[in-house]
């Protein structure tokens, strides 16, 4: 787990600070080929990819070195038994057991192992993507007007120009696409802790600085005090062995109130202007 989220930051720090999309996409895939916990990442990679290039056939570029860095390392698994390989890497038949999970011990057991449990979680879990996806864009909108946008948007045209996201909204937009993930994962073991916890800190604090907030000395206070105890909530939990009803619920009810928080709150600024790339 460490080794493939030390890639993973490496990745986002490339597109962040850096501007290089290519080698973020070479980085991003050799983190996910070390561990598949990756690929939640990459619901919001593909929205900064479609927004960065401004055209289809660039995100598809983009994509495809993904793909290629995939194909290289899996091709002496590939070429000599490609079933057995893919059916393993997915594994979608997978069972998982309630013994070591933390996030939904106080679960009777024959619900937690159970497919109908398992198809409300993913229910959840694409459902929140796509308000998410319909929040992003009518950011976009009021941050850059409809026309804009549409241009913006114009993912089957290649556009001459690329855009510069600003890192800010760069790095929310992948660490909300991962924690989407991990709020309604169908298990959650105590290793997994550094999938999410360094952006933690972040998430609360984008969702709490709105402009209503910071105008507001009192929200404010509220906010700063249910993030911290959101955090310190997660520390808890995950400090637990082994898990019980109670941390449990500690952990889902910290996970709930982060999640309320990013749905309501607005978003940073998207690209950055003509004056701050000439000053960068």
């Amino acid at each position: 787990d460490a080794p493939a989220m030390i890639l993973l930051h490496l990745s986002m720090y490339l597109f962040a600070c850096c501007d290089a999309w290519a080698w973020g996409c070479v980085v991003f895939s050799l983190a996910v080929s070390i561990k598949m916990n990756v690929l939640l990442f990459a619901p919001g990679l593909l929205l900064l990819l479609l927004q960065k290039n401004r055209s289809l056939f660039g995100t598809v570029r983009h994509l495809s070195i993904c793909a290629l860095v995939q194909l290289v390392l899996g091709w002496p698994f590939l070429s000599t038994h490609p079933i057995s390989y893919i059916k393993k890497a997915f594994e979608f038949d997978r069972v998982f057991f309630s013994k070591w999970t933390v996030n939904w011990k106080f679960l009777p057991e024959d619900l937690f192992i159970s497919k109908p449990w398992a198809m409300v979680l993913l229910t959840c879990h694409l459902g929140s993507l796509g308000f998410l996806a319909t929040k992003w864009w009518k950011a976009s909108v009021s941050q850059r007007g409809g026309t804009k946008t549409r241009e913006w948007m114009c993912w089957t045209n290649n556009a001459k120009d690329n855009l510069q996201l600003s890192p800010e909204y760069i790095i929310y937009t992948m660490f909300a696409s991962n924690y989407i993930g991990i709020a309604f994962a169908r298990t959650l073991h105590y290793q997994f802790y550094c999938w999410y916890f360094c952006s933690l800190p972040m998430l609360h604090w984008m969702a709490t600085m709105s402009p209503q907030s910071a105008n507001n000395l009192a929200r404010m206070s509220i906010h700063l005090a249910t993030s911290t105890a959101a955090i310190f909530g997660i520390e808890y939990a995950f400090n637990i062995f082994p898990a019980t009803e109670k941390s449990s619920m500690v952990l889902q009810l910290s996970h709930l109130l982060l999640l309320t928080k990013i749905f309501a709150a607005g978003l940073p600024s998207i690209a950055v202007e003509a004056g701050e790339k000439k000053e960068n």
